[in-house]
């Protein structure tokens, strides 16, 4: 009698479930940013030359703005260089100006979600190719996994990897040697910490 009762019991959980599913859906959690921008964000980095010498620097988004209607986010980087950036669900866009005096242009610059191998040109004349999009990284400030781009600038005649971990931002940074292609590494930027709005 008890085998039965058990086989009843399991027959009365299987027929339930689905109406518990269908009346409580599972929430859809937000999409993360491949650079999250909010003001105050902080992210620390050390650079290491390849002569040894080390410094320290800040990215740190100091506002907002509005350009035809859109909200886009000034960062600083060491409170002196500022660029205009912001996110949508094709990725991270910068506002781009070739010369004094050129029209401003939107400019996509790291496609978020993106595919293994994706390659596309920037408006600067920048070739850049998805790598990988869940690559370990360890640097000071812990372990990520990140999307992996590689840089060609072909104004500057320089390469470079670039890190981020969605949710996170900016990871590692790896710029070659001018003209030796992914040869010779002239500096290495890793994160050191990390403060976001409402979280550590």
């Amino acid at each position: 009698m008890k085998k039965y009762l058990f086989f009843f019991t399991a027959v009365l959980m299987v027929l339930t479930l689905p109406g518990c599913l269908k009346n409580d859906p599972v929430p859809t959690p937000e999409p993360l940013e491949i650079f999250p921008l909010s003001t105050g964000n902080q992210w620390h980095f050390r650079t290491t030359e390849s002569n040894q010498q080390i410094t320290f620097h800040i990215n740190e988004v100091a506002g907002d703005t509005l350009v035809n209607g859109q909200q886009w986010f000034i960062l600083t980087y060491d409170t002196t260089i500022k660029t205009t950036c912001r996110n949508t669900l094709a990725g991270w866009w910068f506002l781009y100006q070739p010369s004094p005096g050129a029209p401003v242009t939107q400019e996509l610059y790291y496609r978020y979600p993106a595919l293994v191998g994706e390659r596309y040109m920037t408006g600067d004349s920048t070739l850049i190719t998805v790598t990988a999009i869940y690559e370990a990284i360890t640097v000071p400030a812990g372990t990520f996994f990140c999307y992996h781009y590689h840089m060609v600038h072909y104004l500057e005649n320089y390469e470079c990897e670039e890190y981020f971990s969605p949710g996170v931002g900016f990871i590692k940074h790896v710029v070659y040697e001018p003209g030796t292609g992914s040869m010779r590494i002239a500096s290495v930027t890793e994160l050191m910490e990390y403060h976001l709005s409402g979280t550590r």
